[in-house]
């Protein structure tokens, strides 16, 4: 946790006081952060159940922060990498430098959430008693769906997480509006997307496979 806070710091420090036009990227990533502190505050912890479900409604509803980043590469069509049209990327250093800066928070943002989902989901098994497999991949099958709606929400509803605080009945009819073919499609792909992830997050460590 400490090196997480310190990168962090120097990550927003090099985009403030370095970059121009790149400022999004300390909401962002600061969003995706978040749930590793609400997981870490929590985590084989004693903690009261008035005080724990509380704190994992903040942690669901903060957790699509983390694999939203990977659509902040689109934000990347504006350096005009490919401006010529002939197949043939340009070098200039300033394209990737914020191509490096960026990747670098999308790769910090998905490992900070995705090591706060396994400590909620070991967390939520214990508080509920069950060591079974199935309901373990059932409940993280769920937070996949809920969290590819929320990622659509926020890209294309322009619905961030702290509007469900701030202006709660518009936020309530920009999700019920959002229902579409395009919605479900947008879901499917990020539930592959985050069980892809999550799979190699839990098995890359592990050298006895």
């Amino acid at each position: 946790m400490k090196w997480c806070r310190i990168f962090l710091i120097m990550y927003f420090l090099y985009i403030i006081c370095v970059l121009d036009g790149y400022f999004f990227l300390i909401l962002n990533v600061l969003l995706a952060y978040i749930p590793l502190e609400l997981a870490a505050f929590v985590y084989r912890k004693k903690r009261s159940p008035y005080l724990f479900w509380p704190i994992a409604f903040l942690w669901l509803l903060f957790f699509p922060n983390a694999p939203y980043l990977l659509t902040d590469f689109f934000h990347l069509e504006n350096l005009r990498i490919n401006a010529a049209q002939i197949g043939v990327f340009s070098n200039h250093p300033h394209i990737w430098e914020r191509f490096t800066v960026m990747t670098v928070g999308v790769f910090f943002g998905l490992y900070t959430g995705f090591v706060s989902l396994k400590w909620m989901l070991d967390e939520w098994m214990i508080r509920w008693k069950s060591a079974s497999t199935l309901f373990y991949w059932a409940t993280f099958g769920g937070l996949t769906i809920l969290s590819g709606y929320a990622i659509y929400l926020g890209r294309f509803a322009r619905l961030h997480s702290v509007y469900l605080f701030t202006d709660p009945l518009r936020s309530l009819q920009q999700m019920l509006d959002a229902f579409s073919y395009p919605m479900l499609y947008f879901v499917i792909c990020f539930i592959v997307i985050q069980t892809l992830i999550y799979l190699i997050f839990l098995k890359f460590p592990d050298k006895k496979d």
